[in-house]
This record gives structure tokens, C-alpha cells and sequence, in this order.
């Protein structure tokens, strides 16, 4: 006969080896969870509506976009966006929590759902596109320089208690090894954006955004260490860039915000003297 003593150590090395129990941060359900995003269980796992292979080059659309052939919007001044998941009505509560309801708890989850987009985004700049956004022709590998967040106004940081977009681009620039710098500053509060139709949305987004004072020398920093980083690797004289900063924001609907704030953005190519490049990178594409 096994012992007591010898039946309890078996009984709890078991409890030991068993996968743990925990409760879904999505669903509420208590089951198996995966290991490939934190928080969430198998079948919630397996319901995201990933965007692997954007329709729409642009705008990073996972379905034919009607907004990008419209004339005109080929002046853009951010080369294109891509978004981790389509904006459905499950992605729709989950921002919900973490955007209106303050779940901090969602925040390592998208901004690992962020870092799938972004590993997609880098493996198809460094095969398709060259230094201009356009599809490549130089043998220079793609990377981005500085990580900023579209800003909120200080009624919307009072009433949230947090920028959510900052929050997933300071995490993210974490993961991916590059300085986040605080740029933009929104100038005017405007009413949300959800409700309003696309003429509506771009009409309000004109004068919204500024720089901060401080935020053009701080990315004229990062190029001169970017400078020195391409003489050690490449034995280059001169870094001429392009400079490309990553702007984050949480979703993605028309673009009137991304643009508005590419605009401001792009202002900085007179003091660094090279071009610099936006690219767009939200948790969701509406």
C-alpha cells in the first residue's frame, strides 16, 4: 500500500504539474489559457478577427476600402497604416473596457496584439517598400526611428485618467527596442469622432494638432544617433535618412486624425534636413 505521506506528495506535485485555472479576462469563463496572448482563453483566442493580409495597401483595410480611391487622398502625409484586427463587435467591447471603463488589465494584451501587426508591417516594408514608400528598389533595410501616440485633449485625460493610445505606444516601443518621444499636443478639444460622418471628421481635425516645444529636438537626438549607428554598421559618412516615426493610435476609421497629425510631423523635415516618414500603426481598422 502507498503511504499517506507518499499519497499527499503525489497529490500535490500533481496539483503542481495541472494547468492552472484562471478567468478569462474577455469572456469572464474560467478554462485553458493560450499562451500566445496574455489574459485571454483558447475560444476567445481563436474568435480574434485578425488582419493578416491587408485589400487596401494604404489604409491597411482587411476588406476592399472605398475611402482610399477617393480623389485626392493620394496627398496624404502618412504613407500608409496597418491595424492588428478588424473593428467588430467583439474588439469593440475589449476597447471598450480598456478605453471608457479604465480595465488597465487589457493593456499587455493589445499592445502584444499591437506587436503581431507591427512584426507584419516590418517584414513587408523591408521586402516591398524603399526608402519613399514606394515598393522597393534599394537593398537599404526598413526600420523606424522614434514611436509617438496621437494625443488626447485634458477633458478627455481628466475623464479617462490616461491617453490609451500613449499608453500602447510607450509599451510597444518597449518590445521593439525604440525610443518613444512624446511629439504631439491637441490643441483644441473636439467632440468624439465616432458619431460624426467623414466630412465631419475631417473638418474638425484642421488647426487640432501642435508640436510640443521640445519634441523636434529630442527626435534631431534620436537622427544623430541613428547617424552614428549607420557609420559603425554600414561605414556610411552621413545619415540622410528618411527619419520614420511609428504613430499609434487605437483605431483606425477614416484617417482624418492620423493625417492631421502626420501633417504636424512632417513639419519637423526642415530642422532634422532629410525627409521624414510616417507610418501609422493602430490596434484596430474600423
Amino acid at each position: 500500500m502507498i503511504s499517506n505521506a507518499f499519497s499527499h506528495l503525489i497529490g500535490h506535485m500533481h496539483r503542481l504539474l495541472k494547468p492552472i485555472d484562471e478567468t478569462c479576462l474577455a469572456c469572464g469563463k474560467t478554462g485553458s489559457f493560450t499562451r500566445e496572448l496574455p489574459g485571454i482563453c483558447r475560444a476567445c483566442y481563436r474568435n480574434i478577427p485578425w488582419i493578416m493580409k491587408p485589400k487596401c495597401w494604404r489604409c491597411g483595410r482587411g476588406i476592399g476600402c472605398p475611402d482610399c480611391i477617393r480623389p485626392g487622398l493620394n496627398h496624404r502625409s502618412f504613407i500608409l497604416n496597418r491595424s492588428a484586427v478588424t473593428y467588430d463587435t467583439q474588439m469593440r467591447e475589449w476597447l471598450a473596457q480598456y478605453k471608457y471603463r479604465g480595465n488597465e488589465r487589457y493593456a499587455p494584451l493589445l499592445i502584444e496584439m499591437m506587436l503581431r501587426a507591427y512584426t507584419l508591417l516590418h517584414r513587408e516594408a523591408n521586402i516591398h517598400l524603399d526608402y519613399k514608400g514606394s515598393r522597393k528598389s534599394s537593398n537599404m533595410p526598413w526600420s523606424v526611428h522614434a514611436v509617438t501616440s496621437v494625443p488626447v485633449s485634458g477633458e478627455r485625460l481628466q475623464e479617462r485618467g490616461f491617453n490609451q493610445a500613449e499608453v500602447l505606444a510607450q509599451g510597444l516601443a518597449l518590445r521593439i527596442k525604440v525610443p518613444y518621444v512624446q511629439m504631439l499636443e491637441r490643441r483644441r478639444h473636439t467632440d468624439k469622432q465616432s458619431f460624426k460622418s467623414r466630412m465631419d471628421r475631417l473638418k474638425d481635425m484642421e488647426g487640432v494638432f501642435g508640436a510640443l516645444q521640445d519634441g523636434p529636438d529630442m527626435l534631431l537626438s534620436i537622427s544623430n544617433q541613428a547617424a552614428e549607428q549607420t557609420r559603425s554598421q554600414m561605414g556610411a559618412s552621413l545619415f540622410k535618412g528618411p527619419f520614420r516615426i511609428l504613430l499609434i493610435d487605437d483605431i483606425y476609421t477614416t484617417g482624418s486624425t492620423i493625417n492631421a497629425c502626420a501633417q504636424v510631423l512632417r513639419r519637423c523635415e526642415p530642422l532634422m534636413e532629410m525627409p521624414v516618414e510616417i507610418y501609422s500603426l493602430t490596434w484596430a481598422r474600423s
